[in-house]
């Protein structure tokens, strides 16, 4: 465990220089326009979104959890035992709770910084970019984008266009990938999961 926590310190860490690699073989490049479009309207159309969420990491050690989104602004990545780590967003920021490392305080990274953004804005203009690739496989959407900070992989299905998940690589080789399963998209949810006291609570113990 003490491995695993280490790994997650390091992910955040080095998610300040991201850089993605997105490890399918890629056969056709889409008509940019239409299909950026279709990802444009189906992210724009996300108010809120629950899900289940698996995180692997590139030693193949796999996470779970649960994801909250909330627009704007507001995301929970709440993971289940035995590692209880919670991730939450809290204005332009990243908080990262660990109960196992009570005492030295959450580690805190700027919102913009991470490549948490394309989901919970409301502005997608990030996405119109020079720099955007766009790439079909069977059934799938790939769009690769970057910008100073990192560069991002999200996969789509096709028909209808929903997102799957995201994967990228930092600059030391370490591969993460989450995969979302089970969504449940525009449903009601409080304002009450993304507060952070019951979080600094836990951490105290």
């Amino acid at each position: 465990m003490t491995q695993m926590r280490d790994f997650i310190k390091k992910f955040f860490r080095t998610i300040f220089s991201i850089y993605i690699i997105f490890i399918f073989s890629i056969d056709v490049v889409l008509p940019k326009n239409n299909t950026l479009k279709l990802i444009k309207d189906h992210l724009g159309d996300i108010r809120t979104l629950q899900a289940r969420f698996s995180q692997t990491d590139h030693m193949g050690e796999i996470m779970t959890g649960d994801l909250f989104l909330k627009k704007p602004g507001k995301i929970r990545f709440s993971y289940d035992p035995p590692d209880n780590l919670q991730i939450v967003s809290k204005q332009q920021a990243v908080l990262i709770f660990d109960p196992k490392n009570s005492g030295s305080g959450p580690l805190t990274y700027p919102l913009s910084y991470t490549p948490l953004g394309f989901l919970i804005k409301n502005d997608l203009s990030s996405l119109i970019s020079e720099n955007i690739e766009i790439f079909e496989l069977n059934d799938l959407i790939l769009l690769k984008t970057k910008n100073p900070q990192y560069q991002l992989s999200i996969e789509f299905n096709k028909n209808p266009v929903s997102i799957i998940g995201w994967e990228f690589k930092n600059q030391m080789g370490e591969m993460i990938r989450i995969r979302l399963k089970d969504l449940r998209k525009n449903n009601y949810i409080s304002d009450e999961i993304f507060k952070t006291e019951k979080d600094y609570e836990l951490f105290k113990k």
